[in-house]
């Protein structure tokens, strides 16, 4: 206990020291600035990403958790924030090669013929090296940083404590449920780092992109040689997207391949890369476009395909009642949610794109309208649908940077074009969900009324305000019992000094001058 306490106090030491280097004296200024609470004006959008950057990988993972987190970090911060890119200092190859000889149970010599000790890539997870099998084959060799897993949780436990330390001074990071983020971070950062399930991530990825188009590619992974720490993967020689000469003709192409690519993921295989940045792209010689990097996936219910399909036609419809429930079926209404103003805005949202043509529609700044109405209505944001945000404005991006006047939103029409045949298979198949439904509740509702004949029911009925009419009563219950103590001390100290105990009365005083203090901190606090 002592150990990991004395650690945590290093690693808060270490955060405060790099911040102060910074020119951000207080990590607590810094925490608020993140999320909007009011703070310093030089702490700006892009100044808090290059923060992020330079303090380091958990800082970095958590900057890409809060990217998706449109419910508490402002629009601004959070464009900033997509932004992130990992590019952190290696590891000396021997510790990576005792790695290595570890999970695979084999003298480095006896699996690879070579390996670069240079690393091709250093990111907050993983270094990426080149290497070449015994068996011939050149791969790229990602292994997983030493340590990352007790690094992740003890900054998961700073981050955790220095929140406490707001929530108990502040209402308003009170209301923000930011204990949920840090947890979110802390699960999102070890699946991420678990190299069995991006193992699996790349089979299901190249099982969807089989017949789909011979310019675009997934590389294959070995399992063989790969374990939870490790992936082994086919290394492509190529260039990434942003540093390759490509004619305007070139540039189309592959913007028109990306797109239909990324629709294809969210519409038809429900199963999405979540983080399209020209990092994780690389073009080939014969300009095939490869994918990297599984780790960060998005999942997509035939459910939730099909509330993003009517939402989008509700849209283009001017369907309010349809629109309302995509934001029901998607489970992002909470108990704050002004059902009221939510209804209005989406009306007003509805206004504006009914009328125009997908070719009209700019991708991005219908998605960062979303994430506006979020903010603004108290909505619950999936991790799925906020992934979805996530790639929808990095992939804009990308395209805009190959082609400006390129609209991804002009090929979204074949995707949501649906066969009579699928059609007819999608209303049979809610048909017995509906069926199945009712057959259900027929039986719960005979259970229901078994139990109320056979037992009392007992229903507890919270109030929010009856709540905090018991906490204001609980902290002027505290004050009058430190008013007590302080006078308790203090009539204790005149007593002593008529009996001529000057050493207990004088402690008696500052023991009353320290109540007094803490009384006084509490009423100014309240």
């Amino acid at each position: 206990m002592f150990n990991k306490k004395l650690k945590l106090y290093k690693r808060f030491k270490d955060i405060t020291l790099e911040l102060s280097k910074l020119g951000i004296y207080n990590i607590y200024d810094y925490f608020k600035a993140l999320f909007g609470i009011e703070t310093d004006p030089s702490l700006g959008p892009q100044r808090i990403r290059e923060t992020l950057e330079k303090l380091g990988p958990s800082f970095i993972k958590l900057g890409q958790v809060l990217s998706i987190r449109p419910d508490i970090v402002p629009q601004s911060v959070i464009l900033e924030l997509i932004k992130l890119q990992d590019n952190v200092k290696p590891v000396d190859f021997e510790i990576i090669k005792n790695i290595i000889e570890k999970e695979l149970n084999q003298k480095i010599e006896e699996v690879f013929t070579y390996i670069d000790p240079n690393p091709i890539g250093s990111a907050s997870i993983a270094q990426v090296y080149k290497g070449i099998l015994r068996t011939g084959e050149i791969v790229a060799i990602k292994v997983k940083r030493p340590n990352l897993e007790e690094l992740i949780s003890l900054d998961a436990e700073v981050f955790y404590k220095v929140i406490s330390f707001l929530e108990r001074h502040s209402k308003t990071v009170k209301d923000l449920n930011l204990k949920s983020v840090i947890y979110q971070y802390k699960f999102t950062t070890l699946r991420e780092a678990d190299f069995e399930i991006e193992a699996s991530n790349i089979q299901t990825f190249r099982k969807n992109f089989k017949n789909f188009n011979e310019k675009f590619y997934i590389p294959k992974h070995y399992p063989q040689y790969s374990t939870k720490n490790i992936l082994v993967l086919e290394f492509i020689e190529g260039k990434k997207i942003n540093q390759i000469q490509l004619t305007t003709s070139e540039k189309q192409d592959i913007a028109k391949l990306i797109t239909d690519a990324y629709y294809k993921m969210v519409f038809y295989d429900g199963f999405y890369h979540a983080d399209p940045h020209p990092g994780n792209l690389l073009i080939k010689e014969d300009k095939t476009l490869v994918l990297l990097d599984f780790g960060m996936v998005g999942t997509l219910s035939e459910e939730k395909k099909r509330l993003l399909y009517e939402h989008i036609f509700a849209v283009v419809n001017k369907n309010k009642t349809l629109a309302m429930n995509f934001y029901e079926g998607m489970g992002m209404i909470s108990p704050k949610t002004d059902l009221e103003k939510l209804e209005a805005l989406v009306e007003v949202f509805i206004d504006k794109y009914h009328n125009k043509t997908l070719q009209d529609i700019n991708l991005k700044d219908m998605v960062l309208e979303i994430i506006e109405l979020v903010r603004e209505c108290n909505l619950y944001l999936p991790t799925t649908l906020a992934y979805l945000g996530k790639a929808s404005i990095g992939l804009d991006g990308l395209i805009r940077y190959l082609d400006p006047h390129f609209n991804p939103t002009e090929r979204l029409t074949k995707f949501l074009t649906k066969s009579t045949k699928d059609h007819i298979k999608e209303k049979f198949n809610e048909a017995i969900d509906i069926a199945n439904f009712y057959y259900n509740l027929s039986f719960k509702l005979d259970r229901i009324i078994k139990t109320l004949n056979i037992e009392r029911l007992t229903f507890r009925v919270i109030f929010k305000d009856v709540e905090e009419l018991q906490e204001f009563y609980k902290n002027q219950i505290n004050k009058i019992v430190l008013a007590i103590i302080f006078f308790a001390f203090l009539v204790s100290s005149a007593l002593f000094h008529l009996s001529n105990q000057h050493f207990i009365a004088n402690l008696m005083l500052y023991i009353s001058i320290f109540m007094f203090v803490i009384l006084l901190y509490k009423i100014m606090r309240q």
